[in-house]
């Protein structure tokens, strides 16, 4: 804190450990697509020579998905440190249920049904399949993309377990949340910040 200049207006309280719901999901099946692409065996255009130009061709196809464990929030309550923390977080590693896991350790309730949350997963996947498709299909132009042909070919609840806590500062809580599998820290001080070191002061500050 004193290398950082920064003080918190009331005691840190030791993180306290919960579980938070977070749904995954497999998918598969197919994205159709139309786009344009240049036919390269059109023999009135020498790539480098200058000579005619390239001849574009209408493509109608499909792309192949075989995508696991897209993560998907499953509380409306939980925040931004908490979807930054997924981002890091080995989701193969995830555990079956066990409910002697939840011993005398909270665990927040979804209510995110599986089907909102499926609707939310296919569209973060047409989104990313439309940016990287005209690369991986050589199309010089993607026309449009449909999701229609999508499956949703298995779903899982998890509990991601973290610890939390909060620091009070200019007039306010600052959540602060631990990732229980591999210790990394995230907290809305750090977005709001602009103090060099701010993340290792929050490290140090919790790891004990």
């Amino acid at each position: 804190m004193e290398g950082n200049q920064i003080k918190p207006e009331k005691q840190v309280e030791p993180p306290r450990g919960l579980y938070l719901p977070l749904w995954t999901f497999d998918l598969g099946g197919v994205i159709d697509y139309t786009g344009e692409m240049v036919d390269i065996e059109d023999a009135g255009f020498h790539m480098g020579l200058g000579q005619g130009q390239p001849k574009v061709i209408h493509v109608n196809d499909s792309y192949p998905l075989l995508i696991h464990d897209i993560p998907i929030p499953a509380s409306r309550k939980l925040s931004a440190p908490f979807v930054r923390l997924i981002r890091t977080f080995d989701l193969k590693a995830i555990q079956p249920y066990d409910a002697r896991y939840l011993a005398d350790w909270p665990a927040e309730l979804y209510d995110i049904p599986m089907a909102d949350a499926s609707l939310d997963a296919r569209s973060q996947t047409l989104a990313s399949i439309k940016r990287d498709l005209p690369m991986k299909a050589g199309l010089v132009k993607l026309i449009s993309a449909s999701s229609a042909n999508m499956t949703v070919d298995s779903f899982r609840l998890n509990l991601f377990p973290v610890w939390m806590t909060e620091i009070w500062l200019e007039n306010r809580s600052h959540l602060v949340l631990i990732s229980g599998q591999n210790g990394v820290v995230q907290s809305d001080i750090i977005m709001k910040s602009d103090k060099p070191g701010v993340i290792a002061w929050l490290g140090d500050l919790l790891k004990d």
